[in-house]
């Protein structure tokens, strides 16, 4: 991976990752977007230390903890998409520092379902 194309996952995991406000029910996403969660949770192992999955990188365990991940994740993408729809001109609620300790939880809880160890906050 080049630094050009690490610097745009990493750009890519931040627009999806930090964006988006806490939220607490789980809403169906479809099957697509939850793919695409996938595929940027594996390629979050990438990235260098301390940011993304990092000490996953090889993991045989790396492909479930993204199963767990994906839906999550896009869960809460399409539930700030809605806000965002009915509410234009307005950003989700919740301050930079509530989402990161909601997504460092999502992490976290699947992280244990999937027998590894608990992840970091970067920050």
């Amino acid at each position: 991976m080049t630094i050009r194309h690490l610097h745009k996952s990493i750009a890519l995991a931040a627009s999806l990752l930090l964006t988006f406000p806490a939220i607490a029910q789980s809403v169906p996403a479809p099957r697509q977007q939850v793919d695409a969660y996938y595929r940027m949770c594996i390629k979050s192992s990438d990235m260098p230390k301390p940011y993304g999955e990092w000490d996953l990188l090889g993991h045989a365990k790396l492909p479930a903890y993204c199963q767990c991940f994906s839906p999550l994740f896009a869960a809460r993408a399409m539930k700030a998409a809605r806000f965002m729809q009915q509410n234009p001109g307005k950003e989700p609620p919740g301050s930079l520092a509530e989402i990161n300790r909601e997504q460092l939880a999502m992490r976290n809880t699947c992280r244990k379902k999937t027998g590894l160890p608990a992840a970091k906050a970067p920050y």
